[in-house]
């Protein structure tokens, strides 16, 4: 028999919020988060110009790849040269089973009165190497290679 037990946060709810300045992310799991040390802990994927063609396999931003501490992360870009390099330093908040960050619309580059973005979270993937070693380990929400939509006007 077959088993996998690399599901450790099993993401149930992902919420985003937008306002003139910034972008606030919200993940909630069924139980309480394990630690922020744990390999591929809650990556927030996002595919800010919804160009499958730009950054890897889409996504332009990883966030939580390279935590600095139990209050800070850091925000990765996938540039040209088809490496994440690390473009800025957020806060986190991450309490029993909920983790929220902001990210200002600007790093992103998401500017102007109408805003679209797609974003992915996941956890504990073995490795980045395609979009479907999002699906074969850990937790993924939206589930397998889809996305969720934020659409915001003002």
């Amino acid at each position: 028999h077959y088993t996998n037990d690399s599901g450790r946060n099993d993401i149930i709810t992902c919420k985003v919020a937008v306002d003139e300045k910034n972008i606030f992310f919200l993940a909630e799991t069924q139980e309480a988060l394990t630690p922020c040390t744990d390999n591929n802990w809650m990556l927030l994927l996002i595919d800010a110009d919804q160009n499958h063609d730009t950054g890897w396999h889409g996504y332009d931003f990883l966030i939580n790849k390279n935590i600095k501490d139990d209050k800070t992360t850091s925000v990765l870009h996938y540039g040209a040269d088809a490496a994440w390099t690390e473009k800025a330093e957020v806060a986190y908040q991450a309490v029993g089973n909920q983790i929220e960050l902001t990210i200002p619309r600007e790093w992103l580059g998401l500017k102007g009165d109408t805003v679209t973005f797609d974003f992915h979270w996941c956890d504990n993937p073995q490795e980045l190497k395609d979009p479907i070693s999002l699906c074969t380990h850990g937790d993924s929400a939206p589930n397998r290679r889809f996305n969720y939509r934020c659409i915001w006007k003002r």
